[in-house]
Order: C-alpha cells, then structure tokens, then sequence
C-alpha cells in the first residue's frame, strides 16, 4: 500500500478483502428504503400469519397445543425479530459475496483522484470517471464510499495513511459538483 501527492492529484493502491465487499453490501442495503421498508412489513407479516392461524386453531380447539405454541412464538417471533433479520442478512450477503467474489480475491485496486475525474485500475480494467458525476460520497467509522452511476467504490480507511488529504480532496469535490456528503460515523449493522 502507498500514496502519492501531487498538489490536487492523489493516488491510492489498496486491496478489499471479503470483509470489505461484505460491509458495503450490509452498508448499502441499510440505506435503501425499499430494504427497510421490506424488513419492517416482514416483522409484521410473519408473526402476524402466525398469530393468525394461533387463534384460528383456538377457535377450533381450545384445548390444542399447536394453537398456543403458535400464538407464543408470533409474540416471539416479533420481539426477536430485529436480531435475527439482522443474523439472517448478514448470512445472506456474505454468501452472495463468497460467490461472487470466490475468484477475485484479494482484489487489488489503484485509484486516482484527481479535481475533474477519477480512475480506477482493477482486475476488471480501467475506468476513468468524471467527479461531477459522483451520486453521493459516504463516509463510516470504517469506510469511505464513492458511488458514481452504478459504480461502487469502497475505500478502507485502515489502508488510507494521509487520511486527512484524502478527506480533503472529498471535500473538495463536495464544494465544487455540489455532492452530497453523508456522515455516518456511527452506523452499524442492525
């Protein structure tokens, strides 16, 4: 890993392991409502048909087992369920990440930031970005997050050494394409 400076140029070499990709995609999916709003009709939805057929099998037969151990784990169900979509996700995209990326990894990158464009240099070839097209820049406790058309790119702080440069030539790009800039020095997986 090493970094160079030339006045507003600044070069990154650094490679993201399975963690990496993993916290991006737990990161990434926190962030769409379409996902928050999918995990919270499911904390209702599923104790909800369980509670359902509870009461259905109390009406038919008080004295059913199967009527209280549903209607049991439905409260249950609701209580824990924050913990475990969060266990149940997290195994997911891990297993998409494994996948995915089983070839790939380490995977190297070289990254070029410059005040008009960016490129990046990969096992996927090289792509040369313009700034002002940058979506949003994000910034966590353990990651810096450039998204520009459809391209992600993750940024571990633990292998950036001029850490303040490097924020500085995000806010640099904030200031002059008027870029969103989210600071989520807090955020964890839930």
């Amino acid at each position: 890993m090493w970094e160079s400076f030339i006045s507003s140029y600044m070069e990154l070499n650094y490679s993201l392991s399975e963690k990496d990709f993993l916290n991006f995609q737990l990161y990434y999916a926190s962030q769409s409502d379409k996902f928050l709003s999918q995990r919270n009709r499911d904390r209702i939805r599923l104790p909800g048909l369980s509670l359902l057929f509870g009461v259905v099998l109390l009406f038919d037969d008080r004295s059913s087992v199967w009527a209280y151990i549903l209607i049991i784990s439905s409260f249950l169900f609701f209580i824990l369920y924050k913990w475990w979509s969060a266990w149940f996700y997290k195994r997911f995209y891990k297993r998409q990440v494994k996948e995915n990326m089983k070839d790939d990894l380490p995977y190297l990158i070289k990254l070029f930031l410059d005040n008009d464009v960016i490129e990046i240099d990969s096992k996927k070839g090289h792509r040369r970005l313009n700034v002002r097209d940058i979506e949003y820049i994000s910034e966590t406790a353990e990651y810096f997050y450039i998204i520009i058309n459809q391209i992600y790119i993750i940024i571990p702080r633990s292998q950036i050494s001029q850490i303040k440069i490097f924020r500085d030539q995000l806010e640099k790009y904030k200031e002059d394409s008027r870029i969103p800039y989210l600071k989520k020095l807090d955020w964890k997986w839930k």
